[in-house]
């Protein structure tokens, strides 16, 4: 007949048990730590990367290398370029030798399965312009910090909305328009603020040549491209390349529903060095 266990036995087996965890050594890697020039994994950043077109490969390129950094999660409606990113981000962390931490960078069709992500610290938005106020609301909301692309949103009343809920949450948003730091930029600023031209009255802007919005003819849609979701919330159109690519020179900005054109696109570094130039950007 088996002797019923008492308390005391349960105490002196728990007593034991835990003798034995203490006298036990646990070996924790000096990267988990952050020595030897190794950044500690509490210490990084865990981010997603959103809309993998031209923009998106530097700023890829930027993030894969930095040692306070962890790409964990990219996304884009086109299947080549999503997968082509996440396959950039294993080669890169299986070279590095204090990457040991990393699970993996998952590859996401919806922006959505990122804003899901709890582990997810921050994104980078990269897509077409009228994509930008949508996504980084989504972020926002959902407890992750936002660097975007220009221009910030295509309509003073978004980027009032997105100012609201940066404070509301605490959020850092910080917009992309790296025209700022250029050196020539910055010395222009500076003479006209200075008062050193007189008093200004009138200011023009170059936005150089652009084709002219069209509508162009249907032509299939290429497999692995989910085209409604690219579309968004702006009017429905035939798909045509033209109206989809991402060149500067043409491509989506040319019209006035994903980019105000040039005068929204390209436009959003000039007008604003304009606004800096005149003290207005406060």
């Amino acid at each position: 007949m088996k002797r019923q266990l008492t308390r005391r036995d349960l105490l002196k087996k728990a007593g034991t048990a835990a003798g034995a965890m203490i006298a036990a050594p646990t070996i924790i890697p000096s990267s988990a730590l952050g020595k030897d020039g190794a950044t500690a994994p509490s210490n990084r950043i865990q981010m997603g990367l959103i809309g993998h077109g031209l923009i998106m490969g530097g700023h890829r390129g930027y993030h894969l290398n930095r040692e306070d950094v962890q790409v964990v999660a990219v996304c884009d409606v086109h299947a080549d370029r999503r997968e082509k990113a996440k396959a950039e981000a294993h080669k890169k962390y299986a070279e590095k030798r204090d990457a040991g931490t990393f699970k993996g960078c998952e590859a996401y069709h919806e922006y959505e399965r990122i804003m899901d992500r709890d582990d997810i610290d921050a994104v980078v938005i990269g897509t077409p312009d009228h994509w930008h106020a949508p996504i980084s609301l989504a972020a926002m909301r959902t407890g992750k910090d936002v660097y975007v692309e220009k221009p910030m949103t295509l309509t003073i009343h978004e980027g009032q909305v997105m100012r609201d809920i940066a404070q509301q949450y605490g959020r850092i948003l910080q917009v992309g328009s790296q025209q700022r730091s250029n050196n020539a930029f910055r010395k222009a600023c500076e003479i006209v603020r200075n008062g050193w031209i007189g008093k200004v009255h009138t200011i023009y802007a170059g936005l150089g040549s652009f084709g002219p919005p069209h509508n162009p003819t249907a032509q299939p849609i290429p497999k692995g491209f989910d085209y409604d979701r690219w579309l968004g919330p702006t009017p429905w159109f035939p798909y045509n390349e033209e109206r989809v690519k991402g060149n500067y020179g043409g491509g989506w900005r040319r019209f006035w529903e994903y980019g105000s054109r040039k005068n929204g696109d390209w436009g959003a570094h000039h007008f604003d060095i304009i606004q800096w130039a005149l003290g207005m950007d406060v």
